[in-house]
């Protein structure tokens, strides 16, 4: 999206990447978050053409990945990858299913090793 400054003065639009400068008058090329965009344009000496950018689609993935974090007890931040977020879920999931193995053995249960978390919390649930 081309951003141009024209105000007196220089100043800073965030991007995906960071802050980008512009001088007075100046016009650049500026890939724009969809918040950094909502922010900018409430100021009325930049302007801005071409598309606005969209919800990155891996928004939602990461909000979800979040939500199972979350469930699991584990606070991440929202400036974590993607990446992080899965490698911690799935750090998260195994802790969680070696702790319900656990506990079922305790209390005589014999459960594979190929179960999924959910099964194993609904075994648990049954033998509560």
């Amino acid at each position: 999206m081309k951003v141009t400054n024209n105000s007196k003065a220089l100043q800073g639009v965030h991007s995906a990447t960071g802050v980008v400068f512009l001088q007075p008058g100046e016009s650049k090329d500026v890939d724009l978050t969809e918040a950094g965009h909502k922010l900018a344009s409430r100021l009325d000496f930049l302007k801005f053409s071409g598309a606005a950018p969209k919800s990155a689609e891996g928004e939602s993935d990461k909000e979800a990945l979040l939500a199972k974090l979350k469930a699991l007890g584990i606070e991440a931040g929202k400036n974590s990858s993607i990446d992080t977020l899965q490698k911690r879920l799935a750090e998260a999931q195994d802790k969680a299913k070696v702790e319900l193995i656990a506990q079922l053995k305790e209390k005589g249960v014999e459960v594979g090793d190929d179960v999924t978390l959910e099964e194993l919390q609904a075994e648990l649930a049954k033998h509560q």
